[in-house]
């Protein structure tokens, strides 16, 4: 069943078929020639899989990030890290990981962090001496965090794909890894920056310090404004959604006044683009998902597994190996909706806590996306800085394998994951 399912789907996928129709294909086809089925199932698994109230959560954060961008907000907070981290050595690249990471607390996603402050990024540390290689990389690398970092879209979708799962759970299960994660990402930064003399800047007087974070903090206060809410039961993930979307349109249009109704307009129709590709993505999975689960397909590979290990960490591990080789060819999102249902019950069968394995497998397939061969990050970045897709390439390199490093610690200290998460009563 499923290596009938798999041969479709990649046929597809070699003849130029988009993803979300490649899925749905497949699945139409084993269920009305396989299964025998009405075709009418179809549309009706779609229509379940879409009619779910923590979905409107996922245009509503990609509001929240692109409002942060049209606002003036996102210069602010890079004007601000320059003044905080801008006289010390490195202090450029520093900047670059610390304004991915506080971006990652509006946003959820690594394109509009890329989209939205990447050439700024860039454009600094090439005057601070850095190579545009470096730069590049960097700036590639330190967007995933958004969707490590609470809010994440990909989380959301992840959860709402395995099911069973808490997505305000898995949020906090990303706080540590995302930490740590831009604790490798500024350790590569220290280390490059011994390579040789970067410009730097004056330390700045107290009161333009003090004057730029008041202008600051109101951005500052919407990722405790989310998080905070959710997790002390304030509101559901959906309503902190709407919540952040309406507390940064009064940021700009009342703080920053740099918001426009056009802008505000411009932002929702970005939004539905998006979210109707995740959208078609997640109804044409759903098809996947539901003929895996009839066929009890999550039964049949852990007996398949089970014949080579019954080590939970050893299963952690191959799965973690299979997604960054699939991430290498695969869209993230395809990933998570195609893979989520099946893989998520073998790893509670293997005896791995569910935001354990939730947040291993997101990180692993957002690492997908700076990988080359065709990870989509690498392409923007590529964009973005005016640089040969190969030349990154190569400079990512180090990256990826300082990420992989974090996912490994993950594994093998499931702590990192959880323990935020217990705390909260997850």
């Amino acid at each position: 069943m499923i290596g009938t399912l798999s041969a479709v789907f990649f046929v597809c996928l070699v003849i130029g078929v988009p993803i979300a129709f490649a899925l749905g294909i497949s699945g139409a086809l084993y269920i009305v020639y396989v299964e025998g089925l009405s075709v009418e199932l179809l549309s009706r698994r779609i229509f379940y899989a879409l009619n779910s109230f923590p979905l409107l959560a996922i245009p509503l954060f990609i509001i929240i990030g692109d409002l942060a961008e049209r606002g003036g907000m996102l210069p602010r907070l890079v004007a601000w890290l320059r003044l905080l981290v801008g006289w010390s050595r490195g202090g450029r690249a520093y900047l670059n990981v610390f304004s991915s990471l506080t971006f990652a607390g509006v946003s959820g996603t690594a394109v509009a962090d890329v989209a939205s402050m990447g050439r700024l990024e860039i454009q600094m540390m090439r005057r601070a001496g850095y190579t545009l290689e470096f730069s590049a990389a960097l700036t590639a690398a330190s967007s995933i965090m958004g969707p490590i970092i609470p809010p994440s879209v990909a989380m959301v979708i992840y959860a709402l794909a395995a099911g069973n799962i808490s997505i305000v759970g898995l949020f906090l299960a990303g706080i540590l890894p995302g930490l740590l994660i831009a604790v490798s990402l500024l350790l590569l930064s220290w280390w490059q920056t011994r390579k040789g003399p970067f410009e730097t800047l004056p330390f700045p007087p107290l009161g333009e310090l003090a004057r730029q974070t008041f202008q600051i903090l109101p951005l500052l206060l919407l990722p405790a404004i989310i998080i905070g809410g959710v997790t002390g039961g304030i509101f559901t993930v959906t309503e902190s959604a709407a919540i952040g979307t309406a507390y940064v349109l009064f940021i700009g249009f009342a703080v920053t006044r740099e918001l426009t109704l056009k802008d505000v307009y411009k932002s929702i129709v970005y939004s539905a683009e998006m979210s109707a590709v995740l959208g078609l993505l997640m109804g044409t999975g759903a098809i996947i998902a539901w003929i895996l689960t009839r066929n009890q397909a999550a039964a049949e590979v852990t007996t398949l597994l089970s014949q080579f290990t019954q080590d939970p960490t050893v299963f952690l591990l191959a799965t973690s190996a299979i997604l960054f080789f699939l991430g290498m060819f695969m869209d993230a999102t395809a990933l998570i909706i195609a893979l989520a249902p099946l893989l998520a019950p073998v790893a509670l069968n293997f005896g791995v806590e569910p935001l354990h394995f939730g947040l291993v497998f997101v990180m692993t397939v957002m690492i997908g996306m700076i990988t080359p061969p065709v990870g989509i990050i690498l392409f923007i970045t590529s964009a973005v800085a005016d640089l040969k897709v190969e030349a990154l390439s190569r400079a990512i390199v180090p990256f990826v394998i300082a990420e992989m490093i974090v996912v490994l610690l993950v594994i093998f200290f499931p702590a990192i994951s959880t323990w935020i998460p217990r705390v909260a009563g997850f």
